[in-house]
């Protein structure tokens, strides 16, 4: 195939200037085609590799820079060939035995009307930036370099010096409680106590006792920080006397409270699982953890972070993560978020047999699509079960519910995630029909 289809009409190097201002560049500049495919690279990027222009064009981009069978984990190009969007990500790669941080920036060439055919890529080492002092931030225990946790931080230090009610929500396992002690610690509070109540071990009854008896966690941590884990699992009277004592003056007497849930409080609001006047006491105060899967380019760094602490408590040899392994942590959506990412290295440091962490090391795997063509059919399945349930009760939820197996709430919820409504089902026919006395 001729070297010449892989060149963009508009940006075909015909113009001296043009190329010069692109070979001058020091960040690694390539316009790729929409297959993926190199049409040209500047000098940065053939000193790199150490090879001329006429051997990479025509070659996949993944395969030539990185060496990826498959396109690269760090890799946004699919959107801006989608959407005709610019986009900037960041990743972290292993040179020369040494991790080094990358700022990619994309940016799509509009060649066809409103069709993409070809973007640019300029890859920045951003190495000197990130090591620097803005990132990472650290408190306590909570560290990110990601500039989606920019907030949490930001957020911790407005925060800090209050005492009024917070609301944090996260998946299990984003570090809910370790931002919490994390904001205890920077507050005025943080030479008096921290405790933690969980709501689930209290959820039969009301849990009054446990939680306001006169040995309950609110007497405990007077003067210092209560943080109520699972707060959706406390009962109707537990809530409103805890709605109750926050919206008291604060002060010495009573604890800083802080809430942790792991689902949208929007939503438990309207499901009924959180009453509205517990919910209107920390509306000013809610904070979202963003799960593990969203901010990627804290993966590489705690990992790192994992390994020196476990290799040192199983005296494994294990110092760095493998090249394979690298793109199998990026390329997973952990579902167990850190907690999941601490212990898959604690076990990889168990079994690693050498300096390096290899990818039979980690028990984890990347989504296959068969594995998400089977998602999408159990979601059509229950989706076409659900329209069935509710049309032949006419939409009475209650009937709906019995008839199907499922608890009310998860009737509801079910219902939201598909967007069906009960309304729409009312002018079916039902199978309830009159007798024929």
């Amino acid at each position: 195939m001729s070297p010449r289809r892989f060149r963009p009409p508009a940006l075909y190097m015909k113009s001296p200037f043009l190329r010069s201002v692109l070979d001058g560049m020091p960040e690694s500049v390539k316009i790729i085609d929409d297959k993926y495919r190199l049409v040209y690279v500047n000098k940065t990027s053939e000193n790199n590799l150490k090879q001329d222009l006429n051997e990479l064009r025509g070659r996949a981009c993944h395969q030539a820079f990185y060496g990826f069978a498959e396109k690269c984990f760090f890799c946004n190009m699919g959107k801006v060939f989608e959407k005709a969007e610019p986009s900037i990500g960041y990743f972290t790669t292993m040179v020369n035995g040494v991790n080094r941080d990358y700022e990619v920036s994309v940016f799509p060439l509009n060649t066809d009307g409103n069709k993409v055919h070809y973007a640019v890529e300029i890859v920045k080492d951003i190495t000197p930036v990130s090591k620097g002092n803005a990132l990472p931030q650290i408190a306590g225990k909570i560290a990110s370099r990601d500039k989606n946790f920019t907030t949490v931080f930001d957020t911790m230090a407005q925060w800090a010096d209050d005492d009024q009610a917070v609301l944090v929500q996260g998946e299990k396992g984003t570090g809910k409680k370790s931002f919490s002690r994390a904001l205890h610690q920077r507050s005025a509070r943080s030479d008096r106590p921290f405790r933690v109540f969980h709501c689930v071990d209290n959820s039969e009854g009301d849990c009054s006792d446990g939680l306001f008896g006169p040995d309950g966690a609110w007497e405990k941590s007077k003067g210092g920080t209560l943080y109520l884990d699972g707060v959706c699992h406390l009962g109707e009277s537990s809530q409103k006397m805890l709605a109750e004592k926050i919206a008291k003056p604060a002060d010495w007497q009573s604890p800083r409270v802080i809430a942790a849930t792991p689902g949208d409080i929007s939503g438990l609001v309207e499901q009924g699982v959180i009453r509205p006047e517990l919910y209107n006491r920390f509306a000013s105060r809610v904070l979202r953890l963003p799960p593990l899967r969203e901010r990627k380019q804290d993966l590489p760094f705690l990992a790192q972070h994992f390994i020196e602490t476990y290799k040192v408590i199983t005296g494994s040899p294990a110092e760095k993560l493998g090249t394979e392994a690298m793109c199998q942590l990026m390329t997973y959506t952990w579902p167990g978020n850190i907690r999941e990412l601490e212990n898959q290295i604690e076990r990889a440091c168990l079994l690693a047999s050498g300096p390096s962490i290899e990818r039979l090391d980690l028990s984890i795997s990347a989504p296959s699509a068969e594995d998400q063509k089977l998602d999408e059919l159990l979601e059509t399945t229950e989706k076409a079960y659900l329209v069935d349930a509710l049309s032949k009760t006419g939409g009475k939820l209650a009937e709906t519910a019995k008839q199907s197996g499922l608890t009310s709430k998860t009737l509801q919820r079910k219902m939201k995630k598909y967007n069906l409504k009960a309304e729409d089902f009312k002018l079916f026919p039902t199978d309830n029909k009159p007798n024929a006395n």
